[in-house]
């Protein structure tokens, strides 16, 4: 183990991807789902994580409380005994505002789930 490795490196091997959008804009122009995508499974394939299932929302940052997100936690909780990397584009996928923040990464973590970000 090297000194970058982390317990969460050597222990995933499964993951997740999430992706979100909140404009039809988004959609349009490159930051939309399709390109998140891809963003996230070239990480998932650099990081040697096997993708296993992709959740998808179109709604607000502000909002934790979405469609795609739910689902992903009930997936996540469902296999909490099997750690999942849950790998986001960048960190404004995931919520907009401090307090959403927070509390999705504390929603993640209790599902089982391992955030990262192919965009740090």
């Amino acid at each position: 183990m090297n000194i970058h490795d982390t317990k969460e490196d050597i222990a995933l091997e499964k993951a997740v991807i999430y992706c979100r959008v909140s404009s039809a804009k988004q959609m349009a122009q490159g930051d939309g789902l399709g390109s998140q995508e891809t963003r996230c499974r070239e990480f998932a394939k650099y990081k040697g994580y096997e993708v296993v299932e992709v959740f998808r929302d179109d709604s607000s940052g502000g909002l934790t409380s979405r469609p795609g997100m739910q689902a992903m936690l009930s997936f996540l909780s469902k296999r909490c005994k099997e750690p999942h990397a849950v790998i986001i584009d960048d960190i404004s996928r995931l919520a907009r505002g401090l307090m959403a923040h927070f509390e999705l990464r504390v929603k993640i973590g209790d599902a089982g789930g391992v955030l990262v970000s192919c965009g740090l």
